[in-house]
Formats: structure tokens, C-alpha cells, sequence
């Protein structure tokens, strides 16, 4: 998987500000940049009256908008789906996630936080804290930028979290959690399927392979 970090501060600290100038900077480096914004509350996004909305509506588990230049689905979920889940499914050509909230998962974390709004930052600073990003001084023992240094926090985050995980060309997900493959493994796995594929009629030069299996079950 890419490596996760959250994003966290108290309502209205500019989270979601911040997030809006460092990813274009991340992305002028050259790297592909995911995020997650996690919601507590009921899913709501598709617009009432629109098509996919009375798909829904009508009772489709998984709708989808498609186009040239994007693509969104709506899928029914029976609970909160786990961060490794969401990141293993979906964002398996992506640099660096960043998901916006998260706070009491054991992910890396950045906080952002205002003076001029808060009195103090989050409580229970703990060893996850990797960076602060702050309308004043901050922290001694954890690197500290201020609110204006993009920059900086990018360069931390490019040397902490995305040059020392190069990702891997193979992944695995068994019952929606990823597993570790060693080089040895990644490197067969790759090999075996590829090779496989690469005998069927019209898969002569695979650039991305998919494969789903779910096990029957019974009762």
C-alpha cells in the first residue's frame, strides 16, 4: 500500500486550506496524491433529481457517473470500511495518501492548528504526532512549519513518507486487508499471473491486471 497520513486539527484550524496548496505543490513534483475525507455522519454526495440520484434511489446498490475525464460511484456499505481497505482497493497508483481526519487511528499525523481560533492544540499528543503546522511556535521535538510553508512540509513529507516506500508492482488484499509480500512472493506472483494472462486471446501486453475471487460461501 502507499503510505497513509492524517490530517487532523480542531473544526475550522484549515485542514482542508491547507490540503488545497500542498497537493498541487506534491503534484508538481511529480507525485500522484490520494485523500480521504472521513465522515461520521450519513453518506450523502449525489445531488437529489440528478440521474445517478433516482438510480439510487430506485433501489441500485452501486451506481456510477463515467466519463473521459473521471469517474464516481456510489456504493452501498454495511459499515465504516477500514482505512487499509479503502486504500488497498482504490489507491493502489497513488504516492501518498492523505486522509483528512482519522485522529484516534494509529496512522502518522499532522496537526494543524490556529491560535487565533483555538487556545491550545489537540490533547493527548502522542508518538504518532509527526509534524505540526501552526500560526505560531509549536513543539519542540516534532518538526514545526508555519502556515505559509508549503513547501517545507512537502519536502518533510517527500523525505519521510514517499521516497523510502517506493511501491510495490503487486499487491494483495485477502478479506479486505492487505498482506505483506516480500520480493521473493511479489516477484512470483507477478511473474506466474502476467505470464498466465499473457496467453489468453487479446492480453498479449498487459499494462495492469485485475483479479477478483470471492469464495462461495456456506451456511
Amino acid at each position: 500500500m502507499p503510505p497513509v497520513i492524517a490530517l487532523i486539527g480542531k473544526p475550522d484550524s484549515g485542514k482542508t486550506t491547507l490540503l488545497e496548496k500542498l497537493i498541487p505543490e506534491l503534484r508538481h513534483r511529480g507525485y500522484r496524491i490520494g485523500t480521504i475525507k472521513h465522515h461520521v455522519h450519513t453518506f450523502e454526495m449525489d445531488k437529489p433529481g440528478k440521474d445517478t440520484w433516482r438510480h439510487k434511489q430506485a433501489g441500485a446498490s452501486t451506481v456510477a457517473l463515467s466519463s473521459p475525464t473521471g469517474l464516481g460511484i456510489i456504493r452501498d456499505v454495511n459499515e465504516d470500511l477500514t482505512i487499509e481497505e479503502l486504500v488497498g482497493r482504490y489507491y493502489g497508483d497513488i504516492d501518498l495518501v492523505i486522509a483528512e481526519g482519522y485522529k484516534r487511528l494509529g496512522l502518522p499525523k499532522v496537526e494543524v492548528f490556529r491560535s487565533a481560533l483555538h487556545g491550545e492544540p489537540l490533547p493527548d499528543r502522542d508518538d504518532t504526532w509527526v509534524a505540526m503546522v501552526s500560526d505560531t511556535a509549536g513543539p519542540t521535538d516534532i518538526p514545526c512549519f508555519s502556515l505559509d510553508d508549503v513547501v517545507g512540509l512537502a519536502d518533510f513529507l517527500e523525505t519521510r513518507f514517499i521516497k523510502p516506500f517506493p511501491k510495490q508492482k503487486t499487491s494483495l488484499l485477502v478479506n479486505g486487508q492487505p498482506v505483506y509480500l516480500n520480493s521473493f512472493v511479489e516477484s512470483f506472483l507477478r511473474q506466474a499471473i502476467a505470464g498466465m494472462t499473457c496467453s489468453l486471446k487479446g492480453c498479449q501486453n498487459p499494462q495492469e491486471i485485475i483479479i477478483s475471487i470471492r469464495q462461495a460461501t456456506t451456511e
